[in-house]
């Protein structure tokens, strides 16, 4: 809760944030990514971190390309990743280029590109997309960018208990200490699709999502993630486990 305490007000909330820890095992890289969201962030009242969930993945062992798959070369992935994050925005009118359409991390891609879509090839895919998405994303083959993919699982399902049922195990005593020891997330944090529980990411080099999304499904095509939802978002930070 904000309060006031020593002429200083005292704030929290909750937010999710993304990395990617590459090395062997998955306690290592878990061990690295606590690290590294606990490591003290400077300032004169540096905030204190609180880590309530990990939703982790097993990031797919090749990067997804437009002309294949190649083997994922971590140290140009950073590079390349880094480059993305560092490069100045230009001025369309200065340069006489066309405005940039940029990537199109707005578009919807599990309605764009739906598991019972059939696209042969980029063409196809684009043939039939409405409008709006055709003139918002970047088409050029020239320019590409990096995308996460992270395939879903499926959501939980929620049981309406009739109120009038009682839990037999509600006045164990242990039990509601354990509920209220337990840290709890916002409810809107606690909804959104990073805190989902994930069963595999990959790295996607495209010319807009749309079209990483489509090599995602490509990918997956033949495998027990084909009909997964899916996450689509940038290139998020990146580190080697400790």
């Amino acid at each position: 809760m904000p309060g006031v305490r020593g002429g200083k007000t005292l704030q929290t909330w909750d937010t999710c944030i993304t990395a990617i820890v590459y090395g062997d095992g998955a306690e290592r890289a878990q061990k690295t990514f606590e690290d590294w969201c606990r490591a003290p962030r400077g300032g004169e009242d540096p905030p204190e971190t609180e880590i309530k969930k990990i939703v982790g993945a097993e990031i797919i062992g090749q990067l997804l390309t437009e002309s294949g798959t190649q083997n994922l070369d971590w140290s140009e992935i950073s590079r390349k990743s880094a480059d993305s994050a560092s490069a100045p925005a230009v001025d369309a009118e200065e340069t006489k280029e066309p405005e940039d359409l940029g990537e199109g991390f707005w578009v919807d891609v599990n309605v764009a590109v739906p598991v019972d879509g059939v696209f042969p090839d980029i063409e196809a895919l684009k043939r039939a997309l409405p409008e709006d998405i055709v003139s918002g994303v970047n088409w050029s083959p020239e320019k590409t960018f990096l995308f996460l993919v992270t395939s879903l699982s499926a959501p939980p399902l929620v049981t309406e208990l009739n109120e009038d049922i009682e839990d037999p195990d509600s006045d164990e005593p242990e039990a509601q200490d354990q509920r209220e020891a337990e840290p709890s997330l916002d409810e809107w944090v606690d909804q959104l699709p990073e805190m989902r529980d994930k069963e595999a990411a990959a790295l996607v080099e495209a010319r807009n999502s749309v079209v990483a999304a489509w090599l995602w499904r490509k990918f997956a095509a033949n495998t027990r993630l084909a009909l997964n939802e899916i996450m689509l978002g940038p290139c998020c930070f990146i580190k080697p486990a400790n």
